[in-house]
């Protein structure tokens, strides 16, 4: 017989093909659409979710605010019969009230192996038989979480290594089971062509590789989290790994007699499928209420500051930069601010909506304040300034920052100061000024610095701020404060100069 498998992950809660400002090929609509379709070719089908699934757009900031009930997304999935889920990091980002009136309903198909202490029954994997040929999905989350998450989101829940939850179950697994799937929220820390090189550094939050390298029981890896986009063989095991958002899954074809695979990322863009109407009407109420939400207007500015290109706007600074910097310093009523510039950025027309602010901030982050003495500053800024560097006298991106995995939200800009970064200069030498109120900086002197939570416990990526004083909180969503600030001002004046400049 044929088996067909479809994975999908990190669709955060993109269902309709747009990102509420224009038409997009991607979303729960027609990937479920060509699935229902799709599998009618086989004998049977198995569909797994590899978490990040009811965070991260426009929709689901809207069911978070509105207090749902039941989660349409989990029915929309339902609806085309998923068979497992497994969750990922964000799905705690909105609290475990909205994480488990989203997944108590079908807590019975969660397959979680590493999390301990959720308020519904999940169990560690499933076994899933078709006519004889039985195969084992276990499901893991990346441990990683506790260095992001607020406390408060994942009170009383331990995140344990997903190696070592592997080795608990392995035996079992190999007994029971003719094909061994990992279904993993996480995603590889070494390189895919020698699963012995490292591509970044090996904190325990993606462990696929060291999964492939102590176990060979395991047949496939569906992965996600790292947002990568490829299906490969990696010591001859299928590893795969859509894109965020929808934009294309993993569908593998096994046939269970032969033992032959066939395996492809399919693309969205290339899928000709008219949505499947049941599908559908599971959202047209809350989309029509959501398109209401979203077209209230809030404000505006005194022109557009909109965003041609968003690597210039990092390289020499942007108004919508400066407005960030602006909000955040007033909310955290501090002397620094630092920020990154999604990769949704386009900035805001002169008439502000509740969609211009969700589209340029996505994430449900909050505000940490930090006590950061003058020359951890410093050391912040030189580690920012590895983002960019020069080929052939022309400046570019850093591969370290695309390389496995695109990481533009790594770089930060820095408010409440004027600075100067050379790129000509040594890597870790390159700030040749720091000046607040026209003054150098003393870089002896302890300043508070407002950042997102994220920044603020991740501190991997800026280790100059480990072990600094929390001093403040600020607990709303950064969109809800952004929301609120213009509000207040109803007339926001834009900033056209820029408070650093990169030299080359």
């Amino acid at each position: 017989m044929k088996l067909v498998i479809y994975q999908t992950s990190d669709l955060h809660g993109y269902v309709y093909p747009t990102n509420y400002v224009t038409e997009q090929p991607l979303g729960i609509l027609k990937i479920g659409s060509y699935m229902k379709k799709d599998e009618l070719n086989y004998d049977a089908s198995l569909k797994i979710d590899c978490g990040d699934l009811v965070q991260g757009s426009a929709l689901t900031h809207y069911l978070y605010k509105h207090d749902i009930e039941r989660n349409p997304i989990i029915e929309g999935l339902e609806n085309i019969k998923y068979d497992a889920y497994v969750l990922g990091n964000h799905e705690f980002n909105y609290g475990l009230d909205y994480l488990n009136k989203s997944y108590s309903p079908i807590c019975d198909k969660i397959i979680n192996g590493n999390i301990e202490g959720l308020d519904f029954d999940t169990k560690p994997y499933k076994i899933f038989e078709f006519d004889g040929f039985k195969v084992g999905c276990i499901g893991f989350t990346t441990s990683f979480i506790p260095n992001w998450e607020r406390p408060c989101n994942i009170e009383g829940l331990s995140f344990n290594d997903p190696v070592e939850i592997y080795a608990k179950y392995e035996e079992e697994l190999k007994e029971n089971c003719d094909f061994i799937i990992v279904c993993y929220h996480g995603g590889f820390e070494k390189s895919l062509e020698d699963n012995t090189t490292p591509t970044e550094a090996l904190t325990k939050e993606n462990q696929g590789s060291e999964l492939l390298e102590k176990f060979d029981s395991i047949d496939m890896v569906l992965s996600g989290h790292q947002h990568r986009s490829f299906i490969t063989k990696v010591d001859n095991r299928i590893c795969s790994q859509p894109l965020n958002n929808g934009q294309n899954f993993t569908k593998i074809v096994i046939d269970t007699e032969t033992k032959e695979i066939s395996y492809e990322l399919v693309e969205v863009k290339n899928i000709d499928v008219e949505i499947d109407k049941e599908l559908q009407s599971i959202f047209d109420d809350v989309e029509a209420k959501l398109q209401l939400y979203l077209d209230q207007e809030i404000g505006n500015f005194d022109k557009d500051i909109i965003v041609d290109d968003i690597f210039l706007a990092r390289l020499n600074g942007h108004p919508i930069i400066n407005f960030l910097h602006e909000v955040h310093l007033e909310a955290g009523n501090a002397d620094i601010s630092a920020l990154s510039l999604f990769d949704s950025t386009i900035g805001f027309k002169k008439n502000v909506s509740i969609r211009d602010v969700l589209i340029n901030y996505p994430y449900p982050n909050t505000l940490k304040i930090l006590k950061v003495k003058g020359e951890n500053i410093k050391k912040a800024i030189e580690k920012a300034a590895t983002y960019f560097v020069l080929e052939d006298n022309k400046v570019v991106v850093n591969s370290t920052f695309l390389v496995p995995k695109v990481q533009h939200y790594n770089y930060d800009t820095f408010g409440g100061l004027d600075y100067e970064i050379d790129l000509n200069r040594e890597l870790g030498d390159r700030v040749v000024s720091m000046k607040r109120n026209g003054e150098d900086m003393d870089l002896e002197k302890y300043y508070n610095v407002v950042m997102n939570n994220y920044r603020a416990t991740n501190t991997s990526i800026y280790p100059s701020y480990e072990g600094a004083e929390v001093v403040g909180e600020v607990n709303i969503d950064i969109s809800e404060i952004i929301i609120d600030y213009i509000q207040d001002k109803k007339n926001v004046k834009s900033v056209d100069k820029s408070n650093y400049k990169v030299k080359y």
